[in-house]
């Protein structure tokens, strides 16, 4: 399969090309970026070819698959313009900004014969991967109540990125997405409902949701709760899982663990515990039993991007939809317009 990208920075090169040279039957070759500085870079630290327009890639490269990089104001119009030349795609999160441009493409991808996979590649690092696997086993039993948070000292406002420091009121959009994603995909449907507060802290003049609290309930009398916080004076945690069975409380702590433990705290069994794991860690908890599931490589993201895009190429050589679909992330789009729905009216939002 022959890979071009659109656009030629930080993740097509932190992400997208070192996954790519980790997949048998990936062929990347080459890009297309407005930048000629970006254009310049690329071409001498890759050693691919880096063109000035979409047309210029089609004409001199022939992709066969599209990795869409760039801003997600720009993925409708880059995912069209990809579907319209026979391309297949693979968009970077968030994929697009609303489920009515989610239709666009998705009706476009389907009258071309093409797919649409999002780079939700969270579903793919060991740690959340081994907490999806124990929900309704034997040992965890049926989930019942979920819990995502993320932490950080860093206001929308103050973000160094250009692009997302002038979404500063989409947070649960661009940032936030990540969480909404794993939840749906841990819980395996969409919620019955959402209801969302959202508010910028001690400065109300600033229209930003800088702390966003989202409840969703899913049929069966389940729960779920995500938490952002990014006011937090405290450690930066990017994201902390607890999936609570019937039997069992799952957990998982994504950006890094190391810890030395020695003596008695409430709630866990004294002695000496030592957790160690640079790209995060998952365990499962009965009583004060505690067992480590799994830990993630410290290249987490090249690492769970090369294994989703693994898959796309599978699913794409057998004519199948791909997993982590443009229909799946048209369901994370639906949760998270629910959310600032509900934020805004006050009131729960049906789905």
């Amino acid at each position: 399969m022959r890979i071009g990208y659109a656009g030629l920075g930080w993740a097509a090169r932190g992400f997208h090309l070192p996954a790519a040279r980790r997949v048998a039957g990936a062929e990347p070759v080459g890009g297309f970026d407005s930048s000629a500085e970006q254009r310049a870079s690329w071409a001498k630290e890759t050693g691919l070819p880096a063109y000035e327009s979409f047309g210029e890639l089609l004409d001199r490269s022939r992709p066969e698959l599209l990795v869409i990089a760039t801003p997600p104001d720009s993925h409708v119009d880059l995912c069209l313009a990809a579907l319209d030349a026979g391309l297949h795609v693979l968009c970077e999160k968030p994929f697009v900004p609303t489920p009515e441009d989610a239709d666009r493409v998705l009706t476009a991808a389907g009258a071309a014969g093409r797919q649409v996979a999002v780079n939700h590649e969270f579903r793919e690092k060991p740690i959340f991967k081994a907490v999806k696997a124990r929900i309704g086993s034997q040992e965890a039993g049926r989930l019942v109540f979920t819990q995502i948070w993320q932490l950080m000292n860093l206001a929308p406002w103050d973000e160094p990125v250009p692009w997302r420091a002038a979404m500063p009121n989409r947070t649960l959009f661009e940032g936030g997405v990540h969480l909404v994603d794993l939840l749906l995909h841990l819980h395996g449907e969409l919620p019955a409902g959402v209801y969302a507060r959202h508010s910028s802290g001690l400065d109300p003049e600033r229209n930003a949701d800088a702390i966003h609290l989202v409840t969703l309930d899913f049929p069966d009398g389940r729960l779920a709760q995500i938490t952002i916080d990014r006011l937090c004076p405290a450690g930066t945690r990017y994201v902390e899982l607890r999936a609570d069975c019937e039997r069992a409380s799952l957990r998982a702590s994504h950006g890094g663990r190391a810890l030395l433990r020695v003596g008695v705290k409430r709630a866990q069994k004294a002695g000496v515990r030592v957790d160690y794991a640079p790209g995060g860690l998952a365990w499962m908890e009965r009583g004060l039993d505690r067992t480590t599931l799994a830990k993630n490589p410290r290249d987490d993201g090249v690492y769970g991007t090369a294994k989703l895009l693994e898959q796309v190429l599978a699913a794409l050589a057998e004519g199948r939809e791909p997993p982590s679909s443009g229909r799946e992330a048209r369901d994370g789009l639906c949760v998270i317009d629910a959310a600032y729905r509900s934020a805004k009216s006050g009131e729960r939002v049906t789905l």
